[in-house]
């Protein structure tokens, strides 16, 4: 439960403790402020009347300097943790002295000098409490932590408007009384919290930063600090922006704060019961929605859309709010203005705004939140209280003249917004280009890159410039590699951390950096040892990856005889998570062979082992070595029969590895393919590009003779296969169906023959060099591919290009006049060489039997329209048939998929479950393929399957499937379209029903 609660908060397991218990912390003071807040504002709003807000604004203001230097004198004199819980007495003994006042007098005196101590009181707890929390947390880890605390104190606001609700409906002063029990039990609370909770070492120059700012404050005064903060206002257009926009920002807040609470007045008739309840319910709805918005909607903006559109969001809605009210000035939109502002405000734009910091110097942060918390903040507040005050009189009778005000001020907010918005785009890049800022926090301000942007980033990163910054990653590659590149800057104590990590691969690369060291770390063998003798198989496999570079040829040549036929591989590429098990170890020993340059006493034998290995990947790998490794010459026999037998393999990479290894390492062995030509299959084609590549001219004569007599059948063949084609559309039953089989065997080794032919001009004009002709043929534009063939008859020679370009363009044999194959044409079918075209002329004569009926019935499907027979009879052999009766269940919404089904007969309902009805969302009959999505995503069935009538289905599992993909991605390929089609057919589905016909699924 624990990895997946940090997970969902975004936050690591190590620190999820200390996250909790500071967000219980943050519900409980969240939770006491707001409740009184609701109280004594409720209480301002009935006795004073919206008409103080002006001048409250103003006195509020005056009280910031003497706020923030009370702050520094406790934080000095008695600590933090000190200074904090003695506010939170303050607090309480503050709201005792509030609710005496009310009882004895609550009059708009009583009513203003409360509100205006209950502000205060809520100021300074606020600036505690986080200067409270971030003593426990460092700047890296306040990024992922401090937006959990935050949404802690929302669910404080949100508990806090339910008991405003309850407690209101009997009177609003003792509301006062949760503001002094919360604060009691937040004092309380703080000394536990500081029991458990230490504070970290610095991790970021940002830290240092922060420190230094205080240290300055201590030794030159906060006026001094403060005079070379406003420096920065004339250094800098993105600070002097920033602060502008911060200004309009609270002096909109204000007046819409006044909009607000003369409609809330006159919609509750200055009642104070219902003013008290309406409140505590927009707070409520307010926070609701700035918890949706932080934990769904903000993540997703800054991510798609990036800071810079971001920081527009909040002025836009502002002025639609006061466009709102001043078109239709009621209490509906006066919630609106009033949750949309403050929901957005706190859930979207304040952490837009710290993201807006990441654009300045580190050293510049510091400075500019002095400038806003002493004179920007109180100097808004100064200023809209001023205007207000003055515009009273002529405004006094009319919501709409202040609504008119509003919309000037959000008018000017969004032209701020946008001037910072320019600036900040400009800032960014000039990080960027300094490399001082992540590719993270580039995604973060400006949205997803575009393909331009990630040609242009990834020319910074690749750039020698020595500002170049490595960036920290929890990935324990990026540890394994930091540990390999500079094993002496690395500190005692940094690999010795590093040898007791979690991953061997970081374990291990720890106890290679501590060998290679100019000064030995003692204890970096023993790590090795470890990791060599353990049970586990990614221990090993990490073990044996550092023997390499230590030298230790023996654990190389030891971990390659490390067997196990169970074992499966990650993909080739991957360092740090190997899925095999043993064979893991095998696979990255060889790699070890590789560095050593296969200069190893004794390998030889466990390395020929391996090109036989069970696993594909292990076979591969070992082939890419013998590529580039000449076997000693009592080894060399066993060498050039496992590169046969990968020529003959089933695995098309693995083909190709033994061709290109014998031709360069063991051209002697390539007398053992000669044999191989005869498979007419792609060993076929395998062989003739190793035979063509030798050089040797023995072996290139008889390839040119086997591909010559090849060609020319396969000339022969594809006439036959276009008057098969025509004799089909005269023809049905199941002659049609004979035929079609026929033509399939037919085109089978037309293809195979052309597969040869490309195999051929492949060896002789290099793999590069006719590459661009192998994609112009096989591109779906009739044009590209008439190129390629011209291009292919230019590079020649003649004997191979002229036939092999008639077998790419089937097209040219078309017959003027069909006629179908006689009956000794059949028989001499019967007799070919090639196993399918004699299989496929004897069902044409004779009928076809049970297995030619499943084979054109998977030919017949899609997905695997594009596979041979010989492929079909290798799927065919790993599918199982399945029979349902009408009505019977395949499978239900919510099982778990490990199946895929091809429908051969009969028809498969796709449903789901809406509003206790059945909803049928496809039909699928013979031919289609059901349930595809689960074999992929290994996720639950989407939906359910019922057969509609007796049905006949073919079954592939999904590993066996996997295996079928891997060796053949034309599949993966059917796979998309499939799936596409059916997108596309939803679709078109859900635009031609009506709108009440669309389930909401």
């Amino acid at each position: 439960m624990t990895p997946l609660l940090a997970k969902v908060l975004h936050v690591r397991r190590t620190e999820l403790r200390r996250t909790l218990q500071v967000a219980g912390f943050a519900i409980v003071v969240g939770w006491a402020m707001y409740t009184a807040f609701s109280a004594a504002q409720s209480i301002f709003l009935n006795k004073a009347g919206p008409h103080a807000y002006p001048l409250f604004f103003i006195v509020l203001a005056l009280t910031a300097w003497p706020m923030a230097a009370l702050q520094g004198v406790l934080t000095r004199r008695f600590g933090v943790g000190t200074a904090f819980r003695m506010i939170l007495i303050a607090n309480a003994v503050a709201a005792v002295a509030v609710f005496t006042a009310y009882t004895i007098r609550e009059d708009a005196t009583v009513a203003f000098a409360a509100y205006v101590l209950y502000s205060v009181a809520f100021e300074l707890v606020m600036l505690n409490f986080w200067t409270f929390v971030s003593q426990h947390f460092n700047v890296l880890e306040g990024k992922r932590i401090f937006p959990v605390i935050a949404a802690g104190s929302s669910v404080g606001y949100i508990l806090s408007g339910f008991t405003t609700t309850i407690v209101a409906v009997f009177a609003t002063e003792p509301l006062i009384f949760i503001w002094g029990f919360g604060s009691i039990a937040a004092a309380v609370m703080s000394i536990g919290l500081e029991r458990t909770l230490f504070r970290p070492a610095f991790v970021d120059e940002a830290d240092q930063l922060l420190v230094e700012h205080e240290l300055e404050r201590k030794r030159h005064g906060a006026v001094a600090v403060l005079r070379r903060a406003v420096e920065y206002l004339t250094g800098s257009r993105l600070v002097l922006a920033l602060v502008l926009l911060a200004l309009v920002l609270q002096v909109v807040s204000r007046i819409g704060d006044y909009v607000v609470a003369v409609l809330f007045v006159a919609a509750t008739h200055n009642n104070l019961q219902a003013l008290t309840i309406l409140i505590g319910n927009a707070w409520l709805a307010c926070y609701v929605v700035q918890l949706a918005v932080s934990l769904f909607i903000a993540p997703w903006v800054l991510d798609r859309l990036g800071v810079k559109n971001a920081i527009l969001i909040l002025p836009v809605c502002t002025l639609l709010g006061f466009a709102a009210v001043a078109i239709n000035p009621v209490l509906a939109t006066a919630l609106v203005l009033f949750i949309v502002r403050n929901s957005l405000q706190t859930g979207l734009d304040d952490p837009t705004q710290n993201v807006l910091g990441g654009a300045l110097p580190a050293q510049v942060v510091p400075k500019l939140q002095l400038l806003l918390d002493n004179l920007v903040l109180p100097g808004a507040a100064v200023l809209s209280g001023v205007v207000l005050l003055l515009l009273q009189g002529p405004i006094a009778s009319t919501i709409e003249a202040l609504a008119l005000i509003g919309i000037a001020a959000g008018a000017l907010f969004i032209l701020a917004a946008w001037r910072v918005r320019s600036l900040y785009v400009d800032a960014i890049y000039a990080r960027l280009r300094a490399h001082a800022l992540s590719l993270a926090d580039f995604q973060q301000a400006v949205g997803r890159p575009t393909p331009d942007q990630v040609a242009e980033l990834q020319g910074f990163i690749r750039g020698g410039d020595d500002k170049t910054r490595e960036l920290a990653a929890r990935d324990p590659v990026v540890k394994r590699l930091a540990l390999q590149m500079a094993p002496d800057r690395i500190a005692i104590e940094q690999l010795e951390e590093a040898a007791e990590d979690e991953d061997a691969w970081v374990r291990a690369a720890a106890a290679v950096a501590g060998i290679t060291r100019t000064e030995p770390r003692e204890g970096s063998v023993r790590v090795l040892g470890v990791l060599g003798d353990s049970r586990g198989p990614r221990d090993r496999a990490a073990a044996v990856w550092a023997a390499a570079f230590i030298g230790d040829e023996a654990a190389v040549v030891r971990s390659m005889r490390d067997e196990d036929p169970g074992v499966r591989l990650e993909a080739i590429r991957s360092f740090a998570r190997l899925k095999g098990q043993v064979a893991g170890v095998r696979l990255e020993a060889i790699r070890s062979f590789a560095r050593l340059k296969g200069q190893v006493a004794g390998a030889a034998e466990p390395l020929i082992a391996c090109m036989r290995d069970a696993s594909v990947e292990v076979r591969r790998e070992a082939l890419r070595q013998a590529v580039r490794w000449t076997p000693p010459a009592d080894s060399q026999q066993a060498f050039a029969e496992a590169l046969a037998e990968g020529l003959a393999s089933g695995d098309r990479d693995v083909r190709r590895l033994a061709a290109e290894a014998m031709a360069s390492q063991a051209p002697e062995a390539l007398t053992l393919a000669l044999p191989l030509l005869l498979l007419d299959d792609e060993t076929s084609s395998a062989a003739v590009e190793a035979l063509v590549r030798s050089g040797r001219p023995d072996l290139y004569r008889r390839a040119r003779e086997h591909l010559e007599a090849r060609l020319a059948n396969g000339v022969q063949l594809a006439r036959m296969s276009a008057r098969v084609g025509g004799a089909m559309r005269r023809t049905d039953g199941d002659a049609a169906a004979a035929y079609a089989l026929l033509r399939i065997g037919l085109d089978d080794y037309v293809n195979n023959a052309a597969t040869s032919g490309l195999a051929a001009m492949r060896a002789l004009h290099g793999k590069r060099g006719f590459a661009t002709v192998e994609q112009g043929l096989a591109s779906v534009h009739s044009q590209t591919r008439v190129e390629a063939l011209e291009t292919l008859l230019n590079f020649g020679p003649g004997w191979l290009a002229g036939p092999l370009a008639r077998l790419l363009e089937p097209e040219s044999f078309d017959p003027v006049l069909a006629r179908p194959p006689s009956h000794a044409e059949l028989e001499a079918l019967a007799t070919h060489s090639d196993r399918w075209v004699r299989e496929t002329a004897a069902a044409a004569t004779h009928g076809l039997n049970e297995h030619m009926k499943e084979l054109i019935a998977l030919k017949q499907v899609p997905l695997f329209s594009t596979l041979s027979l010989e492929q079909l009879a290798g799927v065919d052999r790993l599918m199982v048939t399945r029979h349902y009766v009408k009505g019977e269940t395949v499978f239900r919404k919510g099982d778990v998929g490990a199946e895929l089904y091809v429908v051969v007969d009969g028809e498969i309902r796709i449903h789901v479950d809406h509003a206790g009805q059945e909803v049928t969302l496809a039909r699928h009959s013979g031919g289609s393929v059901v349930g595809e999505m689960s074999v992929f995503d290994d996720q639950p069935r989407s939906a359910g399957a019922q057969a509609t009538k007796d049905t006949t289905v073919r079954v592939l599992r999904r590993d066996r499937l996997q295996a079928i993909v891997h060796e053949h991605p034309e599949v993966l390929l059917e796979f998309i379209k499939n799936l596409s089609q059916r997108l596309r057919a939803m679709d078109e589905k859900i635009e031609s029903a009506p709108p009440a016909a669309i389930p909401h699924l």
